[in-house]
């Protein structure tokens, strides 16, 4: 009978092993699709590696064609002996909602310019998003009431580290889904509250069909319901010449992978 110490029997298999690709499984945004590389902002690939920012080559028999900076996807690395590439990857949208959608009739799509609008700030001021041409700017939608703490408040949270992390580099707006209670008076409080710089953060409100129609172009929708606001949500990246960049869907993503995203279109 013989007897193998733990240390002999790790050793043992990890030379059974060599040679032979290992697959592991891994989820987040898109940054860029560049031929057969894709750069993700990803989170921690248990057993492998790190929540970062990554380039991966791509195998030839999987399809990019749907994806698009910004895009939330789900995927499968192999790794080898001598090389690492993705197999699969999918989009990764989550869960259906529970509840049906209005539909938006045109939204704006990656590479296209979105259309200027003309909302009030906090401080009662108008706001165009032509007012930050020349700056890569940023789009989310919240409502100051908002009860979950994983939406609005994770959103706002978000644009609360891009302030700190890029200053005046980006322009940021919050939009306001709820204009009736969300005056200007009500969104410079909120505004206080998150420390924003106004000459870098602005939350904009407005004419109620002024508002449904900017977050139609992003295909946000929204309404009413008990007492609350039921909407979907999205962050939209503009580059310098108005031209939509990216667009994150929903709220679930991290604060580091919004960050790698603007980072990405930020030359060094």
């Amino acid at each position: 009978m013989f007897c193998i110490s733990n240390r002999t029997a790790a050793l043992t298999c990890a030379l059974l092993l060599v040679g032979c690709a290992h697959r592991f499984h891994g989820s987040g945004i898109v940054l860029a699709v560049n031929g057969s590389t894709v750069t993700i902002s990803h989170r921690a690939i248990p057993g492998y590696m790190p929540a970062m920012a990554m380039p991966f080559q791509v195998s030839s028999k999987t399809n990019l064609a749907a994806l698009a900076p910004g895009s939330r996807v789900a995927f499968e690395l192999k790794v080898g002996r001598h090389s690492t590439q993705i197999t699969r990857i999918r989009i990764d949208a989550g869960p259906a909602p529970d509840f049906p959608l209005p539909q938006v009739e045109k939204t704006i799509q990656v590479g296209e310019v979105v259309p200027d609008f003309e909302l009030m700030d906090e401080q009662g001021k108008p706001a165009r998003l032509s007012d930050s041409r020349g700056r890569l700017s940023l789009i989310e939608f919240i409502y100051t009431r908002c009860p979950l703490p994983d939406v609005c408040p994770r959103l706002s949270a978000n644009f609360a580290l891009l302030q700190r992390k890029f200053g005046r580099e980006v322009a940021l707006f919050s939009i306001t889904i709820d204009p009736e209670h969300d005056t200007p008076s009500v969104l410079q409080e909120y505004a206080t509250r998150w420390r924003a710089d106004p000459g870098t953060w602005r939350f904009l409100t407005g004419d109620p069909r002024e508002i449904q129609r900017v977050a139609g172009m992003f295909g946000l929708v929204y309404f009413a319901e008990e007492g609350a606001i039921t909407h979907t949500s999205v962050t939209a990246l503009i580059g310098r010449d108005g031209r939509l960049l990216a667009q994150l869907e929903g709220s679930a993503y991290t604060a580091r992978q919004v960050s790698d995203m603007v980072a990405a279109k930020i030359p060094e």
